[in-house]
């Protein structure tokens, strides 16, 4: 049986060569088994990041607080994330893709969920794309878009009824 060659000392360094975030799925795929899996999480082999996806140690802090609300980083954080912005553009509460019908998650803190199934696929499991974190900045937080991307913003006369 593949998993049980695998061993609990493997699992990050298979899920850092696939990219940094698995789901648990893909774990299983891989050859892992489901006790081995919750084993590795019991005893601190694997790293859980929300409910069925799983990160490697070495993840940037800023994605894994994405993912502990359930996603990459979108919108403002990912523009962050990307150095597009500066850190004091925006406020500290990351701004997170998920999937359109996605189950909400236990409560993590502050923070704003971008629901699109377009979106959670335009970039990695890290962050959203550029272009798809411009567009949702502009529609989110326009004041954080730097000066070159201000004609994203919607016309002034769009926001008078939003109060």
């Amino acid at each position: 049986m593949l998993g049980a060659m695998r061993g609990f000392h493997t699992f990050d360094d298979y899920i850092s060569r696939h990219g940094g975030v698995l789901s648990r799925a893909e774990l299983l795929r891989a050859g892992w088994s489901a006790d081995e899996v919750r084993l590795g999480v019991q005893y601190g082999r694997l790293q859980r990041l929300c409910r069925g996806w799983y990160g490697a140690r070495n993840l940037p802090a800023a994605v894994k607080n994405a993912w502990a609300h359930g996603g990459p980083l979108a919108c403002v954080s990912a523009l962050r994330f990307l150095d597009v912005i500066d850190d004091d553009a925006i406020d500290d509460h990351p701004h997170v893709c998920r999937p359109a019908r996605a189950h909400r998650l236990r409560y993590a803190g502050p923070a704003t969920i971008h629901w699109s199934d377009e979106a959670y696929r335009s970039g990695t499991r890290w962050c959203v794309n550029l272009e798809t974190a411009l567009q949702q900045a502009a529609r989110c937080v326009p004041d954080a878009l730097p000066e070159d991307e201000r004609w994203r913003r919607p016309p002034s006369h769009w926001l008078a009824g939003i109060g």
